[in-house]
C-alpha cells in the first residue's frame, strides 16, 4: 500500500471474511462465536460471506444468530449447490471479487479462530505485500467424553500437527516462508492478484480435496508472493469420529492419490521411475514407525496408519484411482 497523500483521508481496506460449509451446523456456530469476538484492524470494514455446499438451504436460522450478534456487519448467505469444496470456494471468492473488496480470508468450518486472528494475518500481509499468507491451524483440546485409545490417537495428531508448525516456523526464520504450502485452514488472499490473473481453485478437484494446495502452486507459478506467520492462530475442533486409524488411514491415502495424480499428470515417465524409491522409503518409515510403538506410548500408531494411507494412495493413483474424500463429511 502506498503513503497516503498528506490531508485526505486514508482508504478503508474491505476484508471479506468466508466459509464454507456443509452439514456442521455446531461446529459453524462456534466459528461464528469465535468471529464475533474477533478483533477489526485499523482501516479497515468487514463483512462476512457463508456459502453452503449444498443443493438447498438449511442453515438460515444458524446464520440470522450470527448477523444478530454482529448487527454492524453484512452477513451474506450463499448456496452452492454443485458439490465440491473448490466449487464452494470459488463462490466466495467471486463474492468478494463482485463486492470490489481487497482482501479475502478463509477459515474452516471446524475451526475457531483468536480475537486477533485477522489483524495478524493483515499484519504479516502488509509487512511483506504478500498475494497469499497462512498461519497455524493448532487442535483444539479434545473433550472429556474420549476413550484411551482416541487420546492416543489425539496425542499423535496433535504432535505431528505441531511437529509440522515448527517446521514451518524455521523455513519461515530462515527466509523460506515462499516454500510452504498454504491450505485455506487459515487463508488470507490480495484480491488484486487474483484479479489480475484470473487464478482460481480447481474445480476439476471436485470431492477430493487439496484445492487449496493447487492453488497456492498456480498461483506462485503466476509470480504470486506467499508466506506464513505464526501469530495469526486458529484452532480444529477433531470430532470423534476423527479419531480412529481408519480415518488417519483413509485421509492420508486419499491426499496420496491428491499429489500422485498431480505428479503423473505433469511428469509422468519421472514419476514412475521415482516410484520403487519412494515406496522403499514409505515401507521403510512404516516399519520404524510400528517398531517405536512400545517406546512411544502408541503415538507413532497415527504416523504409522497415515504412512500406510500414503502407500495404499500412491498404488491406487497409478492405477487411475480418484480422491473422494470429502463425499463423507465428519463432524455433522
Amino acid at each position: 500500500m502506498g503513503n497516503p497523500v498528506p490531508g485526505e483521508p486514508a482508504k478503508t481496506r474491505s476484508i471479506c471474511v468466508g466459509t464454507i460449509t456443509r452439514n456442521r451446523p455446531v461446529m459453524l456456530k462456534s466459528l461464528f462465536e469465535s468471529y464475533a469476538r474477533m478483533q477489526v484492524p485499523a482501516g479497515t470494514s468487514i463483512r462476512f460471506v457463508v456459502v453452503e455446499n449444498n443443493d438447498q438451504p438449511t442453515l438460515s436460522d444458524v446464520v440470522e444468530t450470527f448477523r444478530a450478534l454482529l448487527p454492524q456487519s453484512i452477513v451474506q448467505y450463499e448456496v452452492e449447490p454443485r458439490l465440491g469444496i473448490a466449487f464452494a470456494r470459488n463462490r466466495v471468492l467471486d463474492c468478494a471479487l463482485d463486492a470490489g473488496d481487497d482482501l479475502l480470508t478463509f477459515a474452516d468450518d471446524d475451526e475457531t479462530v483468536e480475537p486477533d486472528w485477522l489483524v495478524q494475518l493483515l499484519a504479516e500481509r502488509d509487512v511483506f505485500d504478500f498475494d497469499i499468507v497462512g498461519s497455524p491451524v493448532r487442535l483444539a483440546p479434545h473433550g472429556p467424553d474420549v476413550t484411551v485409545w482416541q487420546k492416543m490417537i489425539w496425542s499423535g495428531m496433535d504432535r505431528a500437527n505441531r511437529n509440522s508448525e515448527a517446521k514451518y516456523l524455521r523455513r519461515r526464520n530462515a527466509g523460506q516462508g515462499g516454500r510452504i504450502r498454504i491450505a485455506t485452514g487459515s487463508w488470507m488472499g490480495n484480491l488484486a492478484f487474483f484479479r489480475r490473473t484470473g487464478v482460481r481453485f480447481d474445480n476439476a478437484l471436485a470431492l477430493a480435496g487439496g484445492e487449496d494446495w493447487r492453488l497456492w502452486a498456480d498461483a506462485r507459478r503466476l509470480g504470486a508472493k506467499t508466506g506464513w506467520t505464526p501469530a495469526a492462530v486458529a484452532y480444529e475442533t477433531v470430532p470423534q469420529d476423527r479419531l480412529t486409524f481408519a480415518y488417519q488411514y483413509r485421509r492420508s491415502r486419499d491426499i496420496s492419490i491428491i499429489e500422485m495424480r498431480t505428479k503423473l499428470n505433469k511428469h509422468r515417465t519421472a514419476t514412475l521411475l521415482r516410484l520403487p524409491g519412494s515406496l522403499m522409503g514409505r515401507l521403510l518409515s512404516l516399519c520404524l514407525y510400528l517398531m517405536a510403538v512400545p517406546f512411544t506410548r502408541g503415538r507413532t500408531l497415527v504416523k504409522a496408519a497415515s504412512r500406510l494411507g500414503s502407500i495404499v494412495g500412491v498404488l491406487r493413483a497409478c492405477m487411475g484411482s480418484e480422491s473422494a474424500h470429502y463425499k463423507r463429511v465428519s463432524g455433522t
